[in-house]
Formats: structure tokens, C-alpha cells, sequence
């Protein structure tokens, strides 16, 4: 299964970009639930700096919950 469609999907740009540079973070991005998916949408959001973001890709990378 091609999990990058979901990065398609209007997600925010560094974001996207972020996690096409981390493959782990697209397979666990592909296997959220869609409030999984908002959850972190939302918290894309109020990031501030690209180190922000590369944290919050990490997590997601780790597989972290984000709650």
C-alpha cells in the first residue's frame, strides 16, 4: 500500500515535506485512525519553527500517540 496519497490529502506543506523525507513517519502517518490524523493536522498547525516540526515528525516517526 502507497501511504504517500495521504500526503496529498492537505496536509501543511513542511510537514508534508517533512515526512516525505522520513518513511517510517509515512507508514505510521498511513495506518492513523482520521482522528489520529486530525490530531496531528491540529498540532501542525501551532508549530512555530522547523525544529518544531521535526520534533513533531519524530514523533510521529516513533510512532508516538501525540495526545
Amino acid at each position: 500500500m502507497d501511504y504517500t496519497d495521504n500526503l496529498q490529502s492537505g496536509l501543511p506543506l513542511g510537514l508534508a515535506f517533512g515526512m516525505a523525507m522520513d518513511e517510517q513517519a509515512i507508514n505510521h502517518y498511513g495506518k492513523m485512525t482520521e482522528y489520529e490524523k486530525e490530531q496531528v493536522l491540529a498540532k501542525s498547525k501551532n508549530v512555530k519553527s522547523k525544529e518544531e516540526m521535526q520534533q513533531l515528525i519524530q514523533k510521529i516517526s516513533d510512532g508516538d500517540t501525540l495526545m
